[in-house]
């Protein structure tokens, strides 16, 4: 396995030119390559959203024609199962890449979503949804303080009696998620195993290579991208 050399986390320290960091470390490549075909290569992927979608749908008390925002919506995977449920959808995500695949999805299946690119932490919306999901252990990419900022935004998004809805990764359950290599499409994609750092409780990007067998070369993620993946783990107790 290649060595990999990393710097402090930048999750923690983040640079102000963040969406240049994005385009050049993660949109490039990697967003497409993780949030799509590796998503996808998940047994049991499809299943699974439509039953996220029907219990946040349940636990928001959503009905048909309320208004949802869906922050961090990636590829639109479940923008699209709620917008079958006759909801009227708002995914917003930071990747322009994903924005695009999320489109391109919501198109081919006849369904309306207004899909948007935008940093999370500078949400505009106020009093307009009745509901709000943040999903896909998609919470934590920032340091304390901007985390907070990210929930506060998403408060001044929600329409009065709305609610919001939170997925957060449980670090105890970390072993489980170990996998190192998957079979996907034109190659083979390996990873290292997560690394936790207790004391700042953060989960480190995982050092990745993708092994294109049929173009015959090998894609390393670069620094950029990596600590894209930083992760701010909060436990029951925070």
């Amino acid at each position: 396995m290649t060595s990999f050399i990393s710097g402090p986390s930048q999750a923690v320290q983040l640079e102000v030119n963040v969406m240049d960091r994005i385009e050049s470390g993660w949109d490039d490549y990697w967003a497409e390559t993780f949030r799509v075909k590796h998503r996808l290569s998940i047994p049991g992927i499809q299943q699974y959203d439509k039953i996220v979608v029907d219990f946040c749908i349940e636990s928001l008390s959503l009905e048909p024609g309320a208004e949802l925002l869906d922050i961090a919506c990636g590829a639109g995977d479940h923008c699209i199962e709620f917008a079958r449920r006759k909801l009227k959808v708002t995914g917003f995500d930071i990747s322009k890449r994903l924005i695009e695949v999320a489109k391109e999805r919501a198109k081919e299946d006849g369904v309306e979503v207004n899909f948007l690119i935008g940093d999370m932490r500078k949400m505009d919306f106020s009093n307009r949804f009745q509901g709000a999901v943040l999903l896909s252990h998609s919470f934590g990419f920032f340091n304390h303080e901007e985390n907070r900022m990210v929930l506060e935004r998403a408060h001044n998004a929600l329409a009065k009696g709305g609610k919001m809805l939170l997925d957060l990764m449980n670090p105890y359950q970390l072993p489980r998620f170990q996998t190192t290599w998957v079979s996907l499409e034109g190659g083979y994609l390996l990873s290292e195993p997560h690394v936790l750092d207790a004391s700042a409780g953060v989960l480190k990007g995982r050092p990745a290579m993708f092994i294109d067998v049929e173009q015959g070369h090998i894609v390393l993620m670069n620094q950029d991208a990596l600590s894209n993946n930083d992760i701010r783990m909060y436990t029951a107790l925070e």
